[in-house]
């Protein structure tokens, strides 16, 4: 199950509005506040664009744009995070329950009585899956592949904190995506304080594949020229263009349960070794996948390094599975954009 991990609304300011609400928000007019899901006052910072924040950024966070014409109260969110005290894995498609979810808090936050959905516009939407993959290795491989593959429209970059991150139309208004590791984002937070995180939850997180779709700002004003509701845009319609977008991308994509004790036999096998030595070179393999040849090459000892890719070649692991991190086909494990895991219970059950 697919959920929305962002929704950014705006409605135009006006002083029939309340002259409370007027006052409130022109005093922090350059400023962006975030405020918690009991609307108490996170951080406060000069101007920023909204839609610059990262989705799993925790809050609800609300600002005063202008168009030239008219000022506008924008307020956004993560409404999986807003629901579950800041922690946005799993969440809810329903566009309109999650809409009701940021005004709700951003009622609280302003102190104000503030319209219902209808009054307001969208102005940004990510909806994201999660795809349970056997282990921490095989996501790695699942973001290596999807990085090497050929596309003009990609553009493959290294993410802070422990997790590749490969993006699609970054900087596009209309429509852009990316994959990433949820586990070491997860971490993140979790060491920054920032969610309340069990250890058997980061585990599971270990082995989640997270594809993010965003419809940015002129993709719904394109909408509202057509006559178009953003809150018509039910379930089966999201699920459609996180589809349309990321089915020529990735649905189908096959990566290698590596099946670590069948590999570490393999090579202890093969060489007729220790298994300590046997898992010393499966380290080693799984270094020059995470790291480079060269980098590794670099830090180990020049006898150790190359006694290792001796024993790796005698269990049939060729030079070019380990630049290309397609290791050794045991089990296919099959990526589909239909088969996203939607709550904690269903990744403990399929895990």
């Amino acid at each position: 199950m697919l959920l929305i991990d962002w929704l950014t609304l705006r409605i135009k300011l006006h002083p029939s509005m309340g002259q409370a609400l007027w006052d409130r928000v022109m005093a922090c007019r350059g400023r962006m506040q975030c405020f918690d899901s009991d609307g108490v006052l996170m951080w406060e910072k000069n101007t920023l664009d909204v839609d610059k924040l990262r989705s799993d950024t925790i809050g609800l966070v609300w600002q005063i744009q202008s168009d030239g014409r008219d000022e506008y109260l924008v307020v956004a969110g993560s409404p999986a995070s807003l629901s579950n005290d800041g922690l946005n894995v799993f969440g809810s498609l329903d566009i309109v329950q999650c809409a009701e979810t940021v005004i709700r808090v951003a009622r609280k936050s302003l102190q104000a009585i503030l319209p219902g959905y209808m009054a307001w516009q969208c102005r940004r939407i990510d909806i994201t899956g999660n795809y349970l993959l056997p282990d921490y290795d095989t996501v790695k491989q699942a973001l290596q592949m999807l990085m090497v593959t050929d596309g003009g429209r990609r553009r493959a970059s290294s993410a802070k904190n422990g997790g590749d991150t490969v993006s699609w139309n970054p900087k596009s208004d209309l429509a852009k995506g990316k994959a990433y590791h949820k586990g070491p984002q997860l971490r993140m937070l979790s060491r920054k304080g920032k969610v309340a995180v069990s250890e058997e939850q980061l585990n599971l997180a270990d082995r989640l594949l997270r594809l993010e779709h965003t419809r940015p700002s002129r993709w719904f004003r394109r909408l509202e020229e057509a006559g178009g509701k953003w809150w018509d845009l039910d379930e089966d319609k999201l699920q459609g263009l996180y589809r349309d977008f990321f089915g020529p991308l990735v649905d189908g994509v096959e990566v290698k349960d590596m099946e670590r004790d069948t590999v570490i036999k393999m090579v202890r096998d093969a060489n007729d070794i220790t298994r300590g030595r046997a898992e010393a070179a499966f380290t080693t393999l799984l270094n020059i996948r995470q790291f480079g040849f060269e980098t590794v090459k670099g830090y180990m000892a020049p006898r150790t390094f190359y006694l290792h890719l001796k024993y790796l070649r005698a269990a049939g692991i060729s030079d070019g599975d380990m630049h290309t991190a397609k290791i050794i086909p045991l089990r296919p494990v099959r990526i589909v954009l239909a088969q996203a895991v939607g709550s904690w219970d269903e990744l403990r059950k399929v895990a």
